[in-house]
C-alpha cells in the first residue's frame, strides 16, 4: 500500500471522481467508481470510520421494527444486502441468531400500537412478521422458529421467564463496523483509489460553473491540495448538510438522531443467542448482542440538536438502557456492570415533523444545481447499494454504460480463508487470539502474526482477557494509515470502550508502539496520551457520574 504522504500526492492528478467522507458511505462510493474505471481520490476529515460508522449496534440487518410497521421495500433491499455481505466477507459478517422474547403486557412491540382487545394475539402478528422476514430474505437456513419457555432458558440462560407468554429464534447477522469499512477501502486502494484521512475539504473549486473538485488540507502539516475531479461526492453523513451548504442553500435537511450503546460484562450474557427487547419505554425495541467477548446493549434513538462533531452519552440514556436490559435479564444489570459506553449520531433524512425513531431510513441522492452530489440517508447494511446508485449517478451523467461491479466482488482478504487459519494454528495461538484475528483480518491475520516474527512481546495481548495483540498496533501504523492513540484506542483496537479503564493500562504500551511507528518524540506522545484523555473523559463522563451516584 502507497504512504499516506504518497496517497495525498496521487490526490494532486487530476481525478474522476472526488469522495469527500471515509466512513461506510465514502468507502463504497469510492469502491464502486474505482471498480468501474474511474480516477477516484478519497478524503476524511478524521480517522476512517470516525463518525457514526463505528458507533453501530454492529448488526448487519434487515430492520425487522422497518417490516411491521409496513416498509417492505427498504427491508427487502436491506436483507438482500445481508447476504450478498455473508457471501462476500465471511469472517467480517457473520450470522447472529436473536431471541424474542414476548412477555405479559406488551403494548407495543417493535414499535406497533395493539390494541388491548387484540394484545393476546401478538405472539401470532410476530410470528406473522418473521415469516415475512424469513421470505425476504430467502435462506431457508436462517429461518425463524418458535422455542418454548425451556428452549429459550436454554438458549440464554440469564433470560428472565417470569411472564414469558412465547419466544421465537431468527436470524441476523454481526460484524465490526470499523474493520468493514477498512476492508471496503482497502479493495477501493486495490483498484487504484488514493484515500487520505485527517484531509478537510475547505471549499469547492468551479469549472464553467460546475463543481469540479476542492481544496483540501493536510490536517497533519496544514498544507493545502487543490484537488481536480470532475465528480465531486459529498457522503459525509451527519456532516452532509454542512458539506453541501459550502455549495450553496443545500436541497436537504439532515436531522441527527443519537443513538447511544452501553457495552456490558460478558458475564451478563453468557451465550452466543442475542436478544432482541421488543418493547421499550419509549415504543421501539433494542439488541442484547455477544460482541468481541462484552455485550453490546442499544440503542437510544433521539432528535439531537447539540454539536454535531462531539456527541456523548448523558446520565438518563444510560439509565433508560439498563432499564430496558432489565425488561429481560434474570438478574438485574446495574451501572456498575457497564464497562464503556459510545454514542453516535445518525443521519436520517427530514420529512416532517416525525420524531427520529419515525424518520425513514431510505437514502437518496441528490445533485445541487452546480452538480455537487450528495448521499444521504441509509443505514450501515445498504452501503453498498447506496454507493451503486450514487454512481449509477455519475455514470449517466457522463453518458457511459459503466455497470457495477461490487454485487459479486469479495472484500479484502475474504478469499484465502482456510489457509490463514491453518497458518495461525499452526503457531500454537491460543484460540481466542486466532478467531479474533480471522475475523478482524480474514487472510490477512497471517500477515499480522508476521510483524511479530518470534517477537514475544508483539504476540501478547494488550489487555487481560481480550485477544488483541501488540502486532496490531503495528500493523494499523504500518498498513492503515493509524495516526493517532485515540483513534488506536477507540477505532483500531477498541480497547477504550471494551476495557473497564478505557485501556489505561495499556495506553502506555499502545503509545509506544505507536511512537516507534510514527516517529513520535516525547512532547509528540505527551500530546497524544493528553488528547486521547480528553476523548475517554467526554465519552465517560456521564457514565462515571451515574456509577458514583448509584454506588453510594
Amino acid at each position: 500500500m502507497l504512504s499516506r504522504e504518497e496517497q495525498i500526492a496521487a490526490l494532486e492528478r487530476p481525478l474522476d471522481v472526488l469522495v469527500i467522507g471515509g466512513g461506510i458511505t465514502g468507502a463504497g462510493v469510492a469502491l464502486d467508481a474505482a471498480t468501474r474505471g474511474y480516477r477516484v481520490g478519497l478524503v476524511e476529515q478524521a480517522d476512517f470510520a470516525s463518525g457514526t460508522s463505528s458507533r453501530s449496534t454492529k448488526l448487519i440487518h434487515g430492520g425487522i421494527r422497518y417490516l411491521a410497521r409496513g416498509q417492505l421495500k427498504l427491508v427487502g433491499e436491506a436483507l438482500r444486502e445481508r447476504a450478498r455481505l455473508l457471501r462476500l466477507a465471511p469472517h467480517l459478517v457473520r450470522p447472529q441468531p436473536f431471541l424474542i422474547p414476548l412477555y405479559d403486557g406488551l403494548t407495543r412491540p417493535f414499535g406497533v400500537h395493539v390494541p388491548a382487545f387484540l394484545q393476546p394475539a401478538v405472539p401470532w402478528g410476530v410470528r406473522a412478521v418473521l415469516w415475512m422476514y424469513d421470505r425476504l430474505a430467502r435462506m431457508p437456513a436462517l429461518h425463524h422458529r418458535r422455542l418454548t419457555a425451556e428452549d429459550a432458558a436454554s438458549l440464554v440462560p440469564a433470560l428472565s421467564t417470569d411472564g414469558l407468554r412465547a419466544a421465537f429464534l431468527f436470524h441476523d447477522a454481526r460484524t465490526d463496523d470499523v474493520r468493514l469499512t477498512l476492508s471496503v477501502l482497502a479493495v477501493a486502494r486495490r483498484f487504484g483509489a488514493a484515500t487520505a484521512n485527517y484531509a478537510l475539504a475547505r471549499s469547492f473549486a468551479y469549472a464553467q460553473g460546475r463543481v469540479a473538485g476542492a481544496r483540501v488540507e493536510d490536517g497533519l502539516t496544514g498544507r493545502t491540495v487543490d484537488v481536480r475531479a470532475r465528480h465531486v461526492v459529498n457522503a459525509t453523513g451527519v456532516w452532509a448538510e454542512r458539506a453541501a451548504s459550502m455549495d450553496g442553500p443545500p436541497q436537504f435537511r439532515i436531522r441527527p438522531s443519537k443513538g447511544v450503546h452501553l457495552v456490558l460484562q460478558g458475564e451478563v450474557l453468557p451465550a452466543e443467542t442475542a436478544v432482541l427487547i421488543p418493547q421499550t419505554d419509549d415504543g421501539r425495541l433494542a439488541f442484547l448482542v455477544p460482541w468481541s467477548g462484552r455485550v453490546i446493549l442499544g440503542t437510544t434513538d433521539d432528535s439531537y440538536d447539540g454539536q454535531i462533531d462531539a456527541p456523548a452519552a448523558t446520565e438518563a440514556d444510560v439509565a433508560f438502557l439498563l432499564r430496558q436490559a432489565n425488561r429481560v435479564l434474570r438478574q438485574a444489570v446495574e451501572a456498575a456492570d457497564v464497562l464503556g459506553v459510545y454514542a453516535g449520531l445518525r443521519p436520517l433524512v427530514e420529512a416532517g415533523s416525525r420524531s427520529s425513531a419515525d424518520l425513514p431510513r431510505e437514502h437518496a441522492v441528490v445533485e445541487s444545481p452546480r452538480g455537487l452530489v450528495s448521499i444521504v440517508g441509509g443505514k450501515l447494511t445498504s452501503y453498498r447499494k447506496m454507493a451503486e446508485d450514487t454512481v449509477d449517478v455519475l455514470a449517466r451523467r457522463d453518458g457511459e454504460r459503466r455497470p457495477c461491479r461490487t454485487a459479486t466482488l469479495p472484500l479484502a482478504d475474504a478469499e484465502g480463508l482456510d489457509a490463514a487459519r491453518k497458518a495461525l494454528a499452526r503457531e500454537g495461538l491460543p484460540r481466542k487470539v486466532q478467531q479474533h484475528l480471522l475475523a478482524a483480518y480474514g487472510a490477512a491475520a497471517a500477515d499480522v502474526l508476521a510483524i511479530a516474527n518470534g517477537d514475544a512481546a508483539l504476540r501478547a495481548p494488550l489487555a487481560e482477557e481480550l485477544p488483541v495483540l501488540a502486532a496490531e498496533v503495528v500493523y494499523a501504523c504500518r498498513h492503515e494509515m493509524a495516526l493517532t492513540l485515540a483513534d488506536m484506542m477507540f477505532l483500531r483496537t477498541r480497547l477504550s470502550i471494551l476495557c473497564e479503564d478505557a485501556g489505561q493500562a495499556a495506553a502506555a504500551r499502545v503509545a509506544d508502539l505507536m511512537s516507534a511507528g510514527r516517529g513520535w518524540d516525547g512532547a509528540e506522545k505527551l500530546r497524544q496520551r493528553a488528547a486521547w484523555e480528553a476523548v475517554v473523559d467526554r465519552e465517560r463522563t456521564a457514565l462515571r457520574s451515574l456509577q458514583r451516584t448509584t454506588a453510594l
